[in-house]
């Protein structure tokens, strides 16, 4: 199976100019990674935004430049568009539909044949309107049209040795907050500053700090809880947060859940 998924993204990228959606995670690396080995020329596109926490966006920038590929950083300000800043449950279509057709303009004139984002099968278990942009804008994903899962992208990652291998996945900052709730510059910053603060009192790989105003909604994995739950730790979590203006700093017993914003979107479960 996975000598067949490399044969098949290596035909996929073989001989084509190609543009990638870079965030310097482990789906557009992978993907990065074999462009590299077959495309006749690749260019990455990386986007700085506020609703990207801003170690991702510097960690994208140092493997490009570490690995001499040719890339642009591209400024977007998804909250420039009012139904993003809204925060309504389609806010993932108006911001992947800005980026995307920013990322369109800004490498016209290298003229690819194809721009690819990361998006895999696992991915449709969620629930994600910014796909619907994605197809609308004639984005390609190659994970989708060849049936591979996260996990596999994981292994093949493993058999390339990338160094991101083992990296957790990460969203943009505007998962944290409810919908319906507007997205502000403030909120924002206030989001990631908390998990900084997090990742600093604990070695904690996945984080989330959902925003319901006056409420911090911990998540992390389950394994992880009782690190928080250690009282000198608890209590250094809670007194920095609070500095942050948070009235009450929570933990979920659920643990960390993707897409736990979602579920109260029909058709969308909790499991």
């Amino acid at each position: 199976m996975i000598s067949e998924q490399i044969n098949n993204l290596n035909q996929y990228f073989k001989d084509k100019k190609v543009v990638i959606a870079f965030s310097g995670g482990i789906d557009s690396t992978v993907l990065l990674e074999f462009a590299l080995q077959s495309a006749k020329e690749v260019l990455a596109v990386t986007v700085k935004s506020s609703l990207v926490p801003m170690d991702e966006m510097d960690f994208a920038v140092r493997y490009l430049q570490s690995r001499d590929i040719p890339y642009r950083l591209l400024q977007v300000n998804p909250l420039d568009h009012p139904n993003v800043a809204k925060n309504d449950i389609k806010r993932c279509y108006y911001c992947k539909r800005l980026i995307f057709e920013s990322i369109i303009d800004e490498t016209k004139e290298f003229k690819p044949d194809i721009i690819v984002e990361g998006s895999n099968i696992s991915d449709l278990s969620d629930y994600r309107p910014g796909m619907e942009a994605v197809k609308e804008l004639s984005i390609k994903s190659p994970f989708l049209e060849l049936n591979i899962s996260k996990k596999e992208i994981r292994g093949l990652s493993k058999i390339m040795s990338l160094e991101i291998s083992e990296k957790p996945a990460t969203t943009c900052l505007a998962t944290r907050i409810p919908y319906g709730q507007e997205i502000t510059e403030e909120r924002l910053k206030k989001i990631e500053l908390a998990e900084s603060i997090i990742k600093e009192i604990l070695p904690i790989s996945v984080l989330r700090v959902r925003d319901h105003k006056e409420i911090a909604r911990i998540e992390v994995l389950e394994e992880d809880m009782m690190k928080i739950m250690k009282s000198d730790h608890r209590n250094l979590i809670r007194e920095k947060l609070k500095q942050l203006d948070f009235s009450y700093i929570t933990l979920d017993l659920g643990g960390y859940k993707q897409g736990s914003m979602n579920i109260n979107i029909e058709g969308v479960k909790d499991d």
